[in-house]
């Protein structure tokens, strides 16, 4: 009965890390203006597609925007080898992914905004990544899991404010 209980708190606890996941993608996705319309998309799956290359912009307003995009694309990857990571059950694979997120942390491209909310957030965010690669290394399934929750958590709301931010910035 323990096992049966075990196994179904974990199930549980993946199903939701997978639909955390995609609101996460899908959220990621809509901010940066990378969903296509379903007339747009070829028959290929979308797992398979290669992101385009942005070509050479002669305006150099253009290339920032281009760089957070491929940087977005890099945090998206590492990601998904967490996603792949716990889903297979290769702690090695959540620490790999933990670790270029947590890497990453510290590139100048991560700093969108020097605003104290969004510093917050972000520390917040570094702080749940090493979490989760702490539980990773440590072997402990259930609590990566509940780590890359409350990972996937902070960068939602850290996503929110940077959209809302935006837009209240767009509008002055």
């Amino acid at each position: 009965m323990t096992v049966f209980v075990r196994s179904a708190k974990v199930s549980t606890v993946l199903l939701l890390v997978i639909a955390v996941v995609l609101v996460l993608l899908f959220s990621i996705s809509r901010t940066l203006g990378l969903t296509k319309s379903a007339s747009a998309q070829d028959d290929k799956p979308s797992a398979q597609k290669v992101p385009p290359s942005d070509p050479p912009s002669a305006d150099k307003k253009d290339e920032p925007a281009t760089a957070l995009s491929r940087f977005m694309r890099q945090k998206l990857h590492a990601s998904n080898l967490i996603l792949e990571g716990l889903c297979t059950e290769d702690l090695k694979m959540v620490s790999e992914g933990s670790a270029s997120l947590k890497k990453m942390s510290t590139q100048e491209n991560w700093r969108v905004s020097n605003d104290m909310m969004y510093r917050r957030y972000s520390t917040e965010f570094v702080s749940a990544v090493e979490e989760l690669q702490k539980e990773a290394e440590d072997n402990n399934m259930d609590g990566t899991s509940m780590a890359w929750v409350n990972v996937t958590m902070k960068c939602l709301k850290c996503h929110e404010w940077v959209r809302n931010a935006v837009f209240a910035d767009g509008n002055k």
